[in-house]
């Protein structure tokens, strides 16, 4: 178990860096990976400004790890990452092997997730090949744990502040910044595109306990 109060964001960034992504990434799963910089900014604000982490931590949709990854480096108790897609989760696993840390890693669709956790961390599809997605994600990640990191598009901000109103959820802070995306699909005409994301705190009000 790694011990946060050593690790900075700087090298949590530098760390996360090192871990691969997917080739061939699946494009109806909108399987785009999230930054080493945007992760650990939402990292640190899980575990460091809000001292979330130090539970049973769930990476809802982890992809390739680097949230969980990210998670079990800044010594949370335990750590699961669930993915619906193998080719991701085997990634994932290399990933953690790389950064010396253990993850369970299920292979699940989010509908059959149970259990509790003191914090869900996220990185959702951004609802933009299969509608809604997104808030999909944020239902299910509200029902499992009493906080929830999530990483969405500024452009859907509205949308979704009104929407956690209308679940009956708090949003508690939203950081927004500018995330670099790879050259991963065909229709990508650049190197790397950059997409502006906020990066949201969401607590589950009593009601929804």
């Amino acid at each position: 178990m790694a011990d946060k109060t050593r690790l900075s964001k700087r090298l949590l960034e530098i760390q996360l860096g090192k871990l691969k992504i997917l080739q061939k990434p699946n494009l109806k799963l909108e399987q785009y990976p999230v930054s080493s910089e945007v992760g650990s900014e939402l990292l640190y604000m899980a575990g460091f400004e809000h001292n979330d982490l130090d539970g049973r931590v769930l990476d809802l949709g982890t992809g390739t790890g680097r949230l969980a990854i990210g998670a079990a480096l800044m010594g949370a108790e335990a750590v699961v990452g669930v993915d619906v897609d193998a080719q991701a989760l085997a990634l994932a696993k290399d990933n953690a092997e790389t950064a010396k840390v253990r993850v369970e890693w299920v292979r699940s669709d989010i509908e059959k997730v149970s259990g509790k956790f003191g914090a869900v961390i996220m990185n959702p599809p951004y609802g933009t090949r299969t509608s809604h997605a997104d808030t999909h994600f944020l239902e299910k990640a509200l029902q499992l744990a009493p906080g929830v990191y999530s990483i969405h598009k500024s452009s859907t901000r509205d949308f979704l502040l009104h929407f956690m109103t209308k679940l009956g959820a708090q949003v508690d802070q939203v950081r927004s910044m500018r995330m670099d995306i790879p050259h991963m699909f065909e229709f990508h005409e650049k190197k790397r595109e950059t997409v502006e994301v906020d990066l949201y705190r969401i607590i589950r009000t009593p009601s929804r306990a």
